[in-house]
């Protein structure tokens, strides 16, 4: 039996806070685990302007979660993993690479295994996709 109104909403809702807490965890975890393995260096060095051939930042999505189609895309909805650093014409070369969203220091692409699948399908089906983070 399908849920509806208000109980709906209450599974969503309880959904979100679960997915929430998974993310503080994992986000934390992450950021230790990049200060012990150099990554968090590299990142801080991809961003100075002398080190663009190594700038955009490719991650592995482990889980994808919104909370509603409407909403917009942003990095909260996607856990991911450091794959390797590209240089930014990588975004360019290649055409299942699309715009996701942006920041005021970031852009931020989807890089699909099929070539034509659309952003809004690819935000569901993403598991074996990447992120690229140019700065």
């Amino acid at each position: 039996m399908a849920l509806t109104g208000n109980w709906l909403l209450a599974q969503r809702l309880v959904t979100i806070i679960f997915y929430k807490l998974l993310r503080l965890v994992f986000i934390t975890v992450q950021s230790i685990y990049w200060q012990l393995n150099g990554t968090a260096q590299k990142l801080r060095e991809a961003r100075l302007h002398h080190n663009y051939e190594r700038s955009a930042q490719v991650l592995d999505v482990v889980m994808v979660y919104k909370f509603c189609r409407g909403h917009r895309t942003t990095v909260d909805n996607f856990l991911c993993t450091h794959n390797r650093f590209e240089n930014p014409q990588y975004i360019i070369d290649n055409d299942n690479v699309t715009l996701l969203t942006f920041t005021e220091h970031d852009a931020v692409f989807c890089e699909t295994k099929e070539k034509g699948m659309h952003t809004s399908d690819y935000v569901y089906t993403m598991f074996d996709g990447h992120l690229l983070f140019s700065s």
